[in-house]
């Protein structure tokens, strides 16, 4: 329906978060480490609840600090948006207390600590005008990806280096995914030809980077071959796509095929872990 007065929005829509990339960052390393633990309990669940209002909680903060998510947002209501930020907040803290207190999963309490700060960082950055930058966006996901440390914890009562390793793993992925997808921006939309080389350059190295300390999991025996798969096809994805001399691209088409090749990230990651 179309608004045809003056006031600002006031929905629930309006403050919920609309990143379909983020859904995949947030949701995808916790199912995994959920899968590869094996253990689909009370706390899992409970642990999934809290880490979806403590994210739906994030954007509303978001529309109140930083002025460009705002604006973004269609300038909704900052008194109703301010309520559901309280709302949320509320609910994912309380959730999150009974969660750690009933089950004595104290680690949970340093991990959101970590959380804290990463997405603290995330808005100092937007206030500054960078939100959207490459180093937010990376900061951003880092916080997200947490999100397969506490699924660990929650499956297993504790955290080991299997949980960690299969948090980084996630990390990898999804940072090689934020750099191609800024770097295919930014190489259509810059003018000056040195500098989008440099930045291609720059994510193909990255990206080849990360197939060579994967490969070295897999040679010292740690993981299974076929982990590696995703992680080679995003590297040829990232050399196809930025060798690509068309300008034009489809942005959410782009950004659907990242969400594809996560899931088959997912499904090879925990079919490396639990065969």
């Amino acid at each position: 329906m179309l608004n045809y007065s003056n006031k600002p929005p006031r929905s629930w829509a309006s403050a919920f978060p609309r990143e379909h990339g983020a859904w995949a960052i947030l949701l995808i390393p916790f199912l995994t480490a959920a899968a590869i633990a094996g253990r689909w309990t009370a706390p899992v669940f409970m642990a999934l609840v809290v880490i979806l209002l403590a994210f739906v909680a994030r954007y509303p903060l978001e529309l109140l600090l930083v002025p460009a998510t705002y604006l973004r947002g269609g300038k909704p209501d900052r008194a109703f948006i301010a309520r559901l930020a309280w709302i949320y907040g509320s609910l994912a803290a309380t959730a999150g207390l009974f969660f750690i207190l009933h089950w004595k999963l104290y680690q949970v309490l340093l991990l959101a600590l970590v959380g804290g700060l990463l997405a603290g960082l995330r808005v100092l950055r937007g206030r500054r005008g960078a939100d959207h930058g490459l180093l937010a966006e990376l900061t951003g996901a880092s916080g997200l990806s947490l999100s397969a440390l506490v699924a660990w914890v929650a499956a297993t009562g504790g955290l080991d280096s299997t949980g960690f390793l299969v948090w980084a793993l996630n990390a990898a992925f999804f940072g090689c995914g934020i750099l191609y997808v800024k770097s295919r921006i930014r190489v259509r939309s810059s003018h000056r030809r040195p500098e989008a080389a440099a930045m291609a350059a720059a994510a193909l190295a990255f990206h080849f980077a990360v197939v060579i300390f994967v490969l070295a999991l897999v040679w010292i025996g740690w993981i299974a071959p076929m982990v590696v798969v995703p992680f080679i096809l995003a590297a040829v994805r990232a050399k196809w796509g930025l060798s690509n001399k068309q300008r034009w691209f489809a942005l959410p088409r782009l950004g659907w095929s990242e969400v594809a090749l996560s899931l088959v990230f997912a499904v090879l990651l925990i079919l490396g872990f639990r065969s």
